[in-house]
């Protein structure tokens, strides 16, 4: 098993901006307009837009005609001319997105732009257990922030493949502290943790990621990019 990770800058020119827009259905052009602040809607189309081409490579449909649906939860997926059975997910933050690409296996991706504006105990106390709590208030300071975005990012990669959302307590995803990533617990309902693959992402410093696959194997990741 593999998984395309696509990892793209959201800056975009005036002229992209026009030709992404061009390439959105209805839905997604009226989602846009309702953002309050530009930049969250120039993402928004920038995001949407690439998501678009990326898939097309696959689907062997020109992006402006690939029709999307939704999960009871929100999750998008494609909903029909997918024949390969190709499974996606999207994920951005600050001025980057990510997509992960695979074929017949759930995926969930999360990137996170690490920030000093974040209540880390206040999270750590609804969303962490207490040994992943009790272990990062030992870290030395230097290695709070780092390590808690990963911890973060492993947690919000697996809601994003299972489609729950915030009907999922993700105090009860727990992942390795030490070593290679993996879970250790997972909630009921969702088999062994040895049943979902794990994997910490290469991205830039003072970014984090990871991809949640449902596979026992743990699949190769292949960086690319659009452009």
């Amino acid at each position: 098993m593999y998984i395309d990770l696509w990892f793209e800058a959201l800056a975009i020119t005036d002229e992209e901006y026009r030709h992404y827009w061009t390439l959105l259905d209805k839905n997604e052009q009226n989602k846009a307009l309702r953002f309050v602040r530009t930049r969250d809607a120039l993402g928004y189309v920038a995001s949407h837009g690439k998501l678009r081409l990326i898939l097309a490579e696959y689907l062997g449909v020109p992006p402006g005609k690939i029709p999307f649906t939704t999960q009871a939860y929100g999750k998008p997926f494609v909903a029909c001319g997918n024949s390969y059975d190709i499974r996606f997910n999207l994920a951005h933050s600050g001025d980057y997105m990510a997509v992960g690409v695979g074929c017949a296996n759930d995926i969930g991706i999360d990137i996170e732009v690490w920030s000093d504006r974040v209540d880390y105990h206040g999270i750590m106390a609804l969303c962490f257990s207490e040994e992943e709590t009790r272990f990062w208030s030992d870290l030395p300071k230097e290695r709070q922030k780092e390590f808690f975005y990963k911890l973060w990012t492993r947690k919000e990669s697996f809601i994003k493949a299972v489609g729950l959302g915030l009907e999922l307590d993700v105090s009860l995803v727990e992942t390795s502290l030490k070593g290679a990533s993996r879970f250790r617990s997972l909630p009921v309902g969702f088999g062994l943790p040895g049943s979902w693959s794990l994997i910490d992402l290469e991205l830039p410093h003072g970014l984090s990621g990871a991809i949640t696959a449902q596979s026992r194997n743990t699949p190769a990741i292949n960086y690319k990019r659009l452009f």
